[in-house]
C-alpha cells in the first residue's frame, strides 16, 4: 500500500477491487466500521452525544455506516443528511441511509438550507462531530448548504473527525474551496489522500485505516485503468482533439499489419488515423477501410532516403505507431533508427511493434517512459534483449525480463502473452488477465498496439495507456469469441471494442 494516493488513483482502485468482487457496498461497511473504530479507541464514546453530518455521495454513506456500529457501543448518535433523501447519488449510501430509517435509537434528519443547518443546535451541542459530507475528488469551491455546515462545524467546540479528507479540501492539491473544516482527526481510508499532505493545518492527526481492498487490485488491469480514458467527450470538441495517430508500416509483403493498428485507434476513439507505407501495399490499404488516410512513401520500402516525408507527417500527428508490417530489408531498420532518434528529439509519444523492436536493437537508445511503449511478444523481447530469456512459461520470469528490458530502454514494456506484463523502468508492473488463447489468430497485436496509441494520444502516462491498452484489447477478443466461437479474426476483436466500454 503507497504512503499517499491520488484521487485518481483511489477511484481505479475501487473500480479494480469491484472487478475482482470487492464491492463497492461491501467497502463502505468496512470503512463505516474503521470510522467507528478509531473515534471509539481514542474517545470515550458511551453515552456520548456523537453527531455525524452525511453528504449525499459514498463519503455520506461511509458515516452512515459508522452511526449503527457507534450506537452498539452505547454512544447517542444522530446522524443529519445534507440534503434531501431523493438526491442521494450513490445507490450504497441510499441502503445505509434506509437501514437508518428503520431503527429508532439513531436520530436521523434532512438538512436542505442553509437556514436549516444554522438553526441545528444539535451540531452546536455536540461532543464529538464526524464530517462525512465530501469525501476525495471535490475541484470547485462548496455549494451550500455545504459551505454554511462547514463554518458551523468550525465554530463547534466538539472534537472533530473527518472522513477521508476535510470537507473543503481538494484532495490532489490540498487547495481549499472556499471554506474547509479544520478536522482534530482525519481518518484516511486505505491510505492518505495527497492533498493532506499539502493541507496539515485542516487534517489534524492521521489515521490510515483498511478497507479490505485486495492487493491484486493495485496490479491487475481492470475498469479503473481505463476509467480515466471513458470520459464523454466536451461538446465544444472539434476533429482532433481525440487523438491525431500517424502509422509507419507495411512493407512489399506485408499491407493488413499497419490497417489493423490504424482501425482499432478509429474504433478505441481516435478521430485521424494516418498511415505511411510503402507505394506496393498503398492501394491494398485503401481498401481495407476509406475510414484510413493513407499516404505513399514513393518507395518500395521504408528507406534512409524517405525519411523526411516520415518526419513531415510526424509533426502533424500526436502519436506516432512504427513496426505494423514494417519488414527488415537492411535499409528499413537504418530508416527506422533514424526515425526514433527523430522523435526523441521532438519527445513525440510513440508505440514500437514488431518490426520495429528489431530495428532499434542493439542500437542503444534510450527513451522516455512517460511516451513511449513497447509492445513485444516473447521473442522479440530476446532479440531487443539479445539474450536467452530463460523460461517463457513461468510469470515470475516474464515479470522479471519484462523490467529488465524496461530499464535497458527506459521505457514501457507490454510484453504480450497469456498473462500479459505492463513494466516501467523503476520496477513497477501490472498484469492482464483478460483474453483468449482464440486470440493467438494473426493480427491480434496489431490490433492491441493501434488501441495503446489511441489512449495514449489522450495525454495518460504511457503506462497507463499500455495497462488500459492491454485490459481492453483482452476483453474484446473474450466477447469476440463468445459471440463467435474460438474461429475468430483480428477484424472481430476490432468490432468489440466500442462493446468493451459498454460493460463497464
Amino acid at each position: 500500500m503507497k504512503d499517499s494516493i491520488t484521487t485518481d488513483e483511489m477511484r481505479s482502485l475501487e473500480l479494480n477491487s469491484k472487478y475482482l468482487g470487492v464491492s463497492h457496498s461491501l467497502l463502505m461497511q468496512i470503512a463505516g466500521r474503521e470510522v467507528a473504530r478509531v473515534i471509539t479507541e481514542n474517545e470515550k464514546v458511551d453515552n456520548k452525544s456523537i453527531v455525524i453530518l452525511s453528504g449525499l455521495g459514498g463519503n455520506g454513506g461511509d458515516g452512515i455506516v459508522a452511526a449503527r456500529y457507534l450506537d452498539e457501543v452505547g454512544a447517542k448518535v444522530q446522524v443529519f443528511l445534507l440534503g434531501h433523501e431523493k438526491a442521494i447519488s450513490n445507490e450504497d449510501t441510499l441502503m445505509n441511509w434506509m437501514i437508518l430509517k428503520n431503527l429508532k435509537r439513531i436520530s436521523i434528519s434532512s438538512l436542505q438550507t442553509e437556514s436549516d443547518v444554522k438553526s441545528c443546535k444539535a451540531i452546536g451541542s455536540a461532543e464529538i462531530l464526524v464530517d462525512g459530507l465530501m469525501g476525495f475528488g471535490l475541484r470547485s469551491k462548496l455549494r451550500e448548504p455545504l459551505l454554511t455546515a462547514v463554518k458551523v462545524i468550525n465554530k463547534s467546540k466538539a472534537i472533530k473527525y473527518s472522513i477521508d479528507v476535510p470537507t473543503g479540501i481538494n484532495s490532489d492539491s490540498g487547495v481549499v474551496h472556499g471554506d474547509a473544516v479544520r478536522a482534530d482527526h482525519t481518518i484516511s481510508l486505505h491510505a492518505t489522500k495527497v492533498g493532506l499532505i499539502h493541507a496539515p493545518e485542516y487534517s489534524g492527526r492521521n489515521h490510515v485505516v483498511t478497507i479490505g481492498i485486495p492487493r491484486e487490485a493495485a496490479y491487475v488491469c481492470g475498469p479503473g485503468d481505463l476509467s480515466s480514458f471513458g470520459r464523454p467527450r466536451k461538446s465544444t470538441s472539434k476533429k482532433g482533439d481525440s487523438g491525431r495517430i500517424l502509422v509507419i508500416g507495411g512493407s512489399n509483403v506485408y499491407s493488413g499489419a499497419p490497417a489493423l493498428s490504424g482501425i482499432a485507434a478509429l474504433r478505441t476513439g481516435s478521430d485521424l488515423v494516418s498511415i505511411l507505407a510503402p507505394e506496393p501495399v498503398v492501394p491494398a490499404i485503401r481498401e481495407y477501410s476509406p475510414n484510413l488516410m493513407v499516404t505513399s512513401l514513393g518507395s518500395q520500402f521504408l528507406q534512409p532516403e524517405v525519411v523526411d516525408i516520415a518526419l513531415e507527417m510526424i509533426n502533424r500527428n500526436d502519436v506516432v505507431v512504427m513496426g505494423p508490417g514494417l519488414g527488415v530489408h537492411p535499409g528499413t531498420l537504418v530508416a527506422a533508427v533514424t526515425i526514433v532518434k527523430a522523435l526523441i528529439e521532438l519527445d513525440k509519444p510513440l508505440v514500437l511493434d514488431a518490426d520495429g523492436l528489431k530495428a532499434i536493437a542493439a542500437s542503444g537508445l534510450k527513451l522516455n517512459p512517460e511516451k513511449v511503449v513497447f509492445t513485444p511478444h516473447w521473442g522479440e523481447l530476446k532479440t531487443i534483449m539479445n539474450a536467452d530469456l530463460g523460461d517463457s512459461t513461468n510469470l515470475e520470469n516474464r515479470i522479471d525480463q519484462a523490467k529488465d528490458a524496461a530499464k535497458q530502454y527506459n521505457s514501457i514494456i507490454l510484453l504480450k502473452g497469456p498473462v500479459d506484463v505492463i513494466a516501467t523502468p523503476s520496477g513497477d508492473y501490472k498484469l492482464n488477465r483478460t483474453g483468449s488463447p482464440a486470440m493467438t489468430v494473426g493480427g491480434t497485436g496489431d490490433v492491441l498496439t493501434g488501441i495503446v496509441a489511441s489512449f495514449l494520444s489522450r495525454g495518460g502516462s504511457a503506462f497507463k495507456a499500455a495497462a488500459a491498452g492491454a485490459f481492453v484489447s483482452g476483453l474484446a477478443g473474450e466477447l469476440a469469441v463468445k459471440n463467435l466461437g474460438e474461429h475468430i479474426l483480428a477484424t472481430d476483436c476490432i468490432e468489440q471494442i466500442p462493446e468493451v466500454f459498454k460493460t463497464l
